[in-house]
């Protein structure tokens, strides 16, 4: 078995334990990057450790921006680890990068790239040829077309959908439920059936 720290201690830290274990991964501990007082507790079963203080493989369980949280661990001198919960289907001709997570009922079709660090929640579809970029989320039962081309650090809400060929830029931000049919800006909210962009009153 391969030794695993997930860096979290939240709620999601504890998902992310459960499909690295079932991907044959013994976790050895959680790594606390937000609150330092957290240091030396247990959570879900394991101790909270400072990342300074141990290396090794490690992968992200909390939200926020993931490739700054990967940032911090990597200044550390942590090593990223690929978790792929075995109720995934992945095609074998799909690249998954090191540092990305899949959750159970993922289907990553063919051709299709993952990038560094992406999180590919459960239930969601990747169609062919599908580019997911650096830090990507794609939220559970979110729906990706093939030849679509997401952004590195783009969040797609739970259940949205994006249409077959359609690029969503980087940092882009896809509502719960969302339809694109449309490109859409980096570094812009849309939201709505069919996608518009996020206009607050």
């Amino acid at each position: 078995m391969r030794d695993l720290h997930v860096a979290g201690t939240g709620s999601f830290a504890l998902e992310v334990v459960e499909y690295a274990r079932a991907d044959g991964y013994h976790v050895v501990g959680l790594l606390e990057l937000l609150d330092a007082a957290g240091v030396g507790n247990r959570v879900h079963g394991l101790p909270v450790l400072a990342p300074e203080l141990s290396l090794g493989l490690a992968a992200i369980g909390l939200g926020g921006d993931r490739l700054e949280l990967w940032a911090r661990l990597a200044e550390h001198g942590w090593r990223s680890a690929r978790v792929v919960h075995p109720a995934a289907h992945v095609s074998p001709s799909a690249d998954v990068a090191d540092g990305a997570v899949v959750g159970p009922a993922a289907v990553i079709g063919a051709a299709v790239q993952i990038g560094p660090h992406a999180l590919i929640g459960r239930g969601a579809l990747v169609g062919h040829h599908a580019r997911i970029g650096s830090g990507t989320v794609l939220n559970p039962g979110a729906n990706v077309g093939g030849n679509t081309r997401i952004g590195d650090g783009a969040v797609l809400g739970m259940s949205a959908t994006v249409v077959n060929g359609v690029e969503v830029g980087a940092g882009a931000v896809v509502a719960a439920g969302a339809v694109v049919v449309r490109p859409v800006e980096p570094r812009t909210r849309v939201q709505g059936v069919p996608a518009r962009v996020f206009s607050p009153a």
